[in-house]
C-alpha cells in the first residue's frame, strides 16, 4: 500500500523502462534504470524522444507493478525521465516509494514544473536541470533550489549571456554545470568549447560532455 495514497491505486502513464547506463551529466557511466514517462509540456524541435512527447493514457501502470518490475534489475539507481518527469501525476508518491526501498533516485527535467510534495525529500533525491529555450529558459525557483546540476545542450540557440544569467551562477560557482553538444554534432562540440573557454576565463570551469550512450550505440 502506498503511503500517502491509502486505499488508492496510483497509475502512472509510462513510455518506456529499460536498463543501461547513465549517458549524460554529472553521473555519467553508471549502471541505471530509466522510467520515461509519458508526455511533455514543451516541444524542444531537437527532441531525441519524440514518441513520449504526448500525453497519451494508453500505457497506464500501477505504481505496485512498477515496483515490482524493478525489482528485478540488480541496479538501485533509478532515473526518472521523459517525457518531463515533473508533468506526471503520481510522480511524489512513486518517489517517496522509491526511497523508501532504498533505491538511488535521479530526476532529469526541464525545470518549469514543480511538485510540491517532493520537497519533503528534496534533498535525498539527484535533480539534474536541463533549462531550455522554447521556455525562455525559465526555471521554478524550487528546482533552481533542489537541482544538483544543470546541462545545458549546446545549439544554435545556447550563448555566453545565458549560462551567465544570475540565477544560474550557484551552479557555475560549485562547478555544477555541464555542457552537451546536441546530437554528438561536431559544430555543436566546438561551440561547446568555445563556450568552455569564454567561461574559463570568467573564473568559472564547466564540463562538456557528449551523450556518451549514443557513442556505443545502447539505449
Amino acid at each position: 500500500m502506498l503511503r500517502g495514497e491509502i486505499g488508492k491505486t496510483i497509475y502512472l502513464s509510462i513510455n518506456e523502462v529499460y536498463s543501461s547506463i547513465q549517458g549524460e551529466g554529472l553521473l555519467i557511466g553508471l549502471p541505471v534504470v530509466f522510467i520515461r514517462f509519458q508526455g511533455c509540456n514543451l516541444r524542444c524541435p531537437w527532441c531525441d524522444q519524440p514518441s513520449a512527447l504526448s500525453f497519451s493514457r494508453e500505457n497506464q501502470t500501477s505504481t505496485e507493478d512498477l515496483l515490482k518490475h524493478l525489482s528485478h534489475f540488480p541496479t538501485r539507481h533509478v532515473v526518472l525521465t521523459g517525457g518531463e518527469p515533473m508533468a506526471q501525476e503520481g510522480l511524489t508518491s512513486l518517489v517517496e516509494e522509491l526511497i523508501s526501498r532504498e533505491y538511488f533516485v535521479q530526476i532529469e527535467t526541464n525545470g518549469t514544473i514543480w511538485q510540491k510534495g517532493l520537497e519533503a525529500f528534496a534533498e535525498k533525491i539527484h535533480i539534474t536541470c536541463s533549462p531550455k529555450w522554447v521556455a525562455h529558459w525559465f526555471v521554478h525557483p524550487k528546482v533552481l533550489q533542489y537541482a544538483k546540476e544543470l546541462k545545458f545542450v549546446v545549439d544554435e540557440v545556447l550563448n555566453e549571456e545565458v549560462l551567465l544569467k544570475p540565477e544560474f551562477r550557484r551552479f557555475l560557482e560549485g562547478k555544477k554545470v555541464v555542457l552537451q553538444p546536441e546530437g554528438n554534432k561536431p559544430v555543436f562540440f566546438e561551440k561547446a568549447l568555445s563556450l568552455q573557454t569564454a567561461l574559463l576565463k570568467l573564473g568559472f570551469t564547466v564540463r562538456v560532455l557528449p551523450q556518451v550512450h549514443k557513442l556505443f550505440g545502447v539505449p
